[in-house]
């Protein structure tokens, strides 16, 4: 081996001279060069599914039959409209953790406050609400649920400020209470026949998926406004990238942390809430990782560039992903596959956004 052992780099032509070769770098665009990040997502989405399909040939349906089970849920209104509801809590716990994210607030947090935020929903629907006015007892208890998500993520940011505790074990831990508390629940106090499960919910308190939708979307939106047009936003962006720097200006870091815990955790908390009434109308017993929507909502912030506007569209891909599990599989493919195709499409979306705000440059030697 020469002297550079593994410092020298193959290139597609074979080796260079010693200690030579190219190297492929991600370098930063200047802000003039930066591209449009939904066209570029939406060439990765292009993508992904091209590459899905190809994997088909080793599916038992084949190519064509890949291609046509796709091509029979994108294009049916019905999938679309039956994916809404699992995006209010996707996407608004996604919309929460990006603001959190860029402040450098890691908390994983978001699934613990999505139950509690469905816990508070339902309990007051049900037991305190149910002879007031329809439309006054449903804003009530979304409120309530986003309440409940920014009082939970508040302890979060508590013990972080205060105490130098680490957010991301924390939450975690909050997570584990936030599903034992259901299950205490649904096999204790609102338990329901013989079963692990509380009532449903009166018909009046049932909202359609897409009334969900956007009532997320709309907070979603007030979430981004925050973010460009208020002293949080400089505050968000600046303690993560030159602390020293932003106390020097004023700006106080564990303010900043608290005011995101408790932003990120009433985002969490109202999908919880917005859930409860559009889809899922009681509780149920949960296994150990819960509903799995708050999980999925640090997925769609990352794949959002922690934007929180952009988690709209990461948000509804996630939805479309998940709920294109169960049908993919119902038209004959396997669930190893469903999984490797969904991988490769959030895979292929990640890379291209990226390349959206990052180039690729060769380095000569």
């Amino acid at each position: 081996m020469s002297p550079h052992g593994f410092s020298e780099r193959l290139t597609g032509e074979g080796c260079s001279k010693e200690g030579g070769g190219l190297r492929l770098t991600l370098e930063p665009r200047a802000p003039n060069e930066r591209r449009n990040p939904l066209l570029y997502g939406l060439a990765g989405l292009g993508v992904g599914f091209l590459i899905s399909v190809l994997l088909g040939s080793l599916t038992p349906v084949g190519v064509t039959g890949v291609a046509r089970a796709f091509y029979v849920d994108l294009s049916e209104p019905r999938f679309w409209l039956l994916s809404l509801p699992y995006f209010a809590p996707i996407a608004a716990s996604a919309a929460g953790l990006a603001l959190a994210y860029r402040a450098g607030f890691i908390t994983i947090g978001s699934e613990g406050q999505v139950i509690l935020g469905a816990v508070a929903a339902y309990g007051l629907l049900y037991f305190k609400l149910s002879t007031i006015p329809t439309v006054l007892a449903l804003a009530v208890a979304v409120l309530a649920a986003a309440l409940a998500g920014a009082l939970y993520g508040f302890i979060v940011g508590i013990l972080r400020v205060y105490l130098g505790a680490n957010e991301t074990l924390v939450s975690l831990m909050l997570n584990y209470i936030a599903v034992a508390l259901v299950n205490y629940l649904v096999a204790g106090p609102w338990q329901s026949g013989p079963f692990t499960r509380t009532e449903p919910l009166p018909d009046k308190f049932w909202v359609s998926g897409i009334a969900a939708a956007v009532i997320a979307t709309i907070f979603i939106a007030l979430l981004e406004a925050l973010y460009i047009y208020t002293r949080l936003g400089v505050a968000v962006d600046s303690i993560s990238r030159a602390r020293r720097a932003a106390e020097t200006y004023g700006i106080n870091p564990g303010r900043a942390i608290l005011a995101v815990a408790l932003l990120a955790g009433a985002a969490a908390g109202l999908g919880g809430g917005l859930y409860m009434v559009s889809e899922q109308h009681q509780l149920l017993s949960l296994g150990k990782q819960g509903l799995g929507y708050g999980y999925m909502g640090i997925l769609a912030a990352w794949l959002a560039g922690l934007r929180p506007a952009a988690t709209i569209a990461a948000g509804l891909l996630i939805t479309l992903l998940y709920n294109m599990f169960v049908s993919l599989q119902l038209q004959g493919i396997p669930a190893s596959f469903v999984l490797a195709f969904e991988a490769v499409i959030v895979l292929s979306v990640l890379a291209f956004s990226t390349l959206a705000r990052y180039k690729v440059v060769i380095h000569d030697g």
